[in-house]
């Protein structure tokens, strides 16, 4: 038959009872009461009905004058170190963030230099593009020019081949006669 732990409620009825004839509940009086069930039950029962209580009640855990000055001491310490180590890690974030904000800077002005000696060697290259433009639209002419220079000598070659062959035969005939 399988075992049935204690409940809820039975826990309730015990320490109201308890507390009824002034006898404050603790974990063992309670299981010595109910003649059974786990520590680990009751206990969670037990806190559970003590919250309750205190609720109903208006009772607040007061922490005695002494530890809630140790405490305080103790939070001031631990806050005041905490505090010091944050701006600690935020002046390491800061130098960090500063240095690489000058590196940047530093790598932003090299870039601009980069690009202005650029924008001078490319002004530049577009005039001796231009030039070189010039120099060949010039050549050619010149070329265009001395073409149909060539094709007029070659012209008059041909005449002056045309007469002299003419004049060789005329020479020549006038020898045979």
């Amino acid at each position: 038959m399988p075992r049935t732990g204690i409940t809820r409620e039975q826990v309730f009825a015990v320490a109201d009872r308890l507390a009824d004839q002034g006898i404050a509940p603790t974990v063992a009086i309670v299981r010595s009461d109910l003649g059974k069930g786990s520590f680990t039950t009751i206990n969670q029962h037990l806190g559970e009905w003590k919250a309750l209580k205190w609720k109903a009640e208006g009772l607040t855990a007061a922490l005695p004058p002494a530890v809630e000055g140790k405490a305080r001491e103790s939070l001031t310490v631990l806050w005041e170190f905490a505090a010091r180590e944050a701006g600690q890690t935020i002046e390491r974030i800061r130098e960090a963030a500063l240095r690489d904000v000058s590196e940047m800077q530093e790598a932003l002005e090299d870039a601009q230099r980069q690009c202005a000696a650029l924008e001078i060697e490319r002004q530049e290259l577009h005039k001796h593009l231009g030039k070189a433009h010039e120099t060949v639209a010039a050549l050619t002419a010149e070329i265009a020019r001395l073409c149909e220079s060539l094709g007029a000598s070659a012209a008059r070659l041909e005449d002056v081949e045309a007469r002299l062959e003419t004049t060789l035969r005329d020479h020549s005939r006038s020898r045979s006669t």
